[in-house]
């Protein structure tokens, strides 16, 4: 029979972090799911990070929605749906760093503590290690996310209750879920990104730079009349979040750019692009 024994603390402050199996025996999937979930959540950063994402996004959803109530009061059913839907998802492009930040500590903390060492001498084969890794800080981002999402839905209802009857509107449905469906998948790109580099700064830097810096640079290279610019500009995250936050209304007569679902394919391309080489790269390279 496997034993699995786990040892956490924060990986930052102590670096006190145990894996230990019996010689020969191998470790099934779900012991290393619940060491990694028990790693995950003894860390203060990720707690840090976590308790920021609720503030920031629930904190948000509340100044719109308060803002916004008076001019929507007595608005047709649609603009009702509109109003959830802005008031709960527009965060999502604010808070899609932090989501990011959360992905990257969640790899970088054992690297900067040495403890990766000690995971994989418990787990030889580095793929369980990493896969559980991912799927416990999908698990965390999207209970984070539906928190704030569906508060921000809550908030929006409560500073306007005639919009409660649009709650049940399939669009609202899937804004709100592809809003999730984008924090998710920012959080396992920032992952994937930061096994690559295996630097906490070096990570947070490259996520900042594709959710902010870049996007940021095509508006400028807008000037510039190239139409390429317009058509790159429209795939790049942030973009690609604002799309899935409109749910799957039907765009604007004479508006172009990617539908929720190309959108939705958007996101898990960026993120894929990320996580396969990290995945590549994590059973290949040397762990010091």
């Amino acid at each position: 029979m496997t034993t699995l024994t786990v040892s956490a603390s924060d990986h930052i402050n102590s670096g006190n972090v145990g894996l230990r199996t019996d010689a020969g025996r191998r470790v099934a999937f779900g012991g290393v799911l619940k060491s990694e979930w028990i790693k995950l959540w003894s860390l203060r950063s990720i707690k840090i990070t976590i308790a920021i994402t609720l503030l920031m996004g629930l904190g948000m959803s509340a100044l719109m929605a308060f803002n916004l109530n008076t001019e929507y009061a007595g608005a047709p059913a649609e603009a009702l749906s509109g109003f959830l839907l802005f008031s709960a998802t527009f965060t999502g492009s604010f808070i899609a760093l932090v989501f990011g930040v959360l992905g990257v500590f969640t790899i970088t903390s054992e690297y900067a503590s040495g403890m990766i060492l000690s995971s994989l001498a418990a787990v030889p084969r580095r793929g369980p290690v990493f896969a559980a890794k991912a799927l416990m800080l999908a698990l965390i981002s999207a209970v984070t996310a539906l928190i704030v999402v569906g508060g921000g839905l809550g908030i929006a209802t409560a500073a306007l209750p005639e919009a409660a009857s649009r709650l049940t509107d399939p669009i609202v449905i899937a804004g709100a879920l592809g809003t999730v469906a984008f924090l998710v998948l920012i959080a396992l790109m920032a992952f994937g990104i930061a096994a690559l580099l295996r630097s906490t700064a070096g990570g947070i830097a490259l996520v900042a730079g594709i959710c902010f810096v870049v996007p940021l640079a095509l508006n400028v290279m807008q000037f510039t009349g190239w139409e390429w610019v317009s058509t790159v500009s429209a795939y790049v995250p942030t973009a690609l979040g604002s799309t899935l936050g409109q749910g799957t209304a039907p765009l604007p007569p004479g508006a172009e750019g990617p539908t929720f679902w190309v959108a939705l394919a958007g996101m898990a391309a960026w993120a894929a692009v990320a996580l396969i080489p990290a995945a590549i790269a994590f059973q290949r390279r040397d762990a010091k």
